[in-house]
């Protein structure tokens, strides 16, 4: 079992491919995106553990703006501009924004 998600959908919302940790095999992939004011949202994502951490930058900053860990992920869906963190048969607990600029909607933790 893995979490479920399309690495398309992903590749088209974060517009870079994903860098793999150790090698492919392992399941463990970092995803980026940069906006336009230098923010940066990263998602590590675990497939095997189903787990996904999540943090905000930015380079003025030396910590990160948020950074915060879901376990038990099932799926990952993206729909407009926007990013599905889902636990327990597509129980929606995450949804990230990206577009006009990056924001969290924690529904279920």
């Amino acid at each position: 079992m893995y979490i479920k998600y399309d690495e398309y959908e992903l590749l088209e919302l974060f517009e870079n491919e994903p860098v793999p940790v150790f090698d492919e095999e392992a399941g463990v992939f970092i995803y980026s995106r940069i906006d336009n004011l230098g923010f940066k949202l990263v998602m590590t994502m675990s497939i095997y553990e189903f787990e996904c951490n999540i943090s905000l930058n930015h380079d003025n900053y030396q910590k990160p703006i948020f950074e915060f860990k879901l376990k038990d992920v099932d799926s990952i869906k993206c729909d407009n501009g926007k990013m599905l963190l889902n636990r327990k048969e597509n129980e929606q607990s995450v949804i990230i924004y990206f577009k006009p600029n990056y924001s969290v909607d924690i529904i279920n933790i």
